[in-house]
């Protein structure tokens, strides 16, 4: 196994322990130590010029509209860099569905006085869907785009999607969208799948290239 696998591996299986321990430290009944302060600070020292760009983002990226947008980037992929890197992407969306679960921890979410209110089933905060969909999909797009564009544009894109994965993580905290764990939670829980497209992306189209028509289908024949 090479060095960066080797740490590949490593990395999703942090990501994946703290995710599960964090899991069971969000379930007690009030905010883990640091999160008002956090999120305190978040509200007051995020400029206000980035208020409609959070706005924008809160609905793009909600539960009914995320789908429309998933499917435009997919189309997007496959019209700019062809069938087996959309496939890569579809793959990564359909892993948003095993972390984005609005209810796997009843935590209500911050209210404008940042008190801990009464929770209400369905509007569960854990884990952030925003930050599983921006780590997975956006991440996802970043790796591809590393591979697919070269030179500057490419690592310029490449910069540009890992900006906006922090900047949606960070404005759920600082609208009071999400508690701070509810980001990072979702982040945690994302980030396993994520490597593991990563790992899967080169290594499909050899494992498919046995049944030549599923690499047609694919796009893989020759990828």
């Amino acid at each position: 196994m090479g060095g960066r696998s080797l740490a590949g591996w490593t990395t999703a299986f942090l990501a994946g322990v703290l995710g599960v321990a964090l899991t069971v430290a969000a379930g007690g009944d009030g905010p883990l130590i640091g999160e008002v302060g956090l999120s305190r600070w978040a509200r007051d020292h995020t400029p206000g010029v980035l208020d409609p760009l959070a706005e924008l983002l809160d609905l793009l990226l909600t539960d009914l509209a995320a789908p429309i947008v998933f499917v435009v980037l997919l189309l997007g992929v496959w019209w700019a860099w062809g069938r087996y890197p959309a496939a890569i992407l579809a793959l990564a969306g359909a892993a948003t569905g095993l972390t984005r679960v609005a209810d796997l921890v009843e935590r209500p979410r911050p209210n404008s006085d940042l008190r801990w209110t009464g929770y209400t089933f369905g509007t569960g905060g854990y884990p952030s869907g925003h930050a599983v969909f921006a780590v997975l999909v956006l991440g996802t797009l970043a790796l591809l785009a590393r591979s697919h564009l070269v030179g500057r544009a490419g690592g310029r894109l490449t910069i540009a999607l890992w900006l906006l994965v922090a900047l949606v993580c960070w404005l759920r905290i600082s609208e009071l969208e999400h508690w701070p764990a509810d980001v990072a939670g979702g982040v945690l829980l994302a980030l396993p799948a994520l490597l593991g497209v990563s790992w899967l992306e080169p290594r499909i189209p050899r494992w498919v290239a046995r049944w030549p028509r599923l690499a047609r289908l694919l796009g893989a024949a020759g990828a």
